[in-house]
């Protein structure tokens, strides 16, 4: 089994590998919506071993 994250990528490539590419245009809320999901995901595997 395998489990990972896949973000939306629309936009993903309007600015990678280019000079504009820096951390500063990460989409914050995208970013914690991200993470939250991975903790959830973490947790319940630890909890339940799903």
């Amino acid at each position: 089994m395998l489990i990972g994250y896949d973000c939306d990528s629309q936009r993903y490539f309007d600015i990678h590998h280019t000079a504009a590419d820096t951390f500063d245009k990460v989409n914050r809320r995208e970013l914690e919506l991200g993470g939250a999901s991975m903790a959830a995901l973490v947790y319940l595997l630890s909890k339940y071993g799903l």
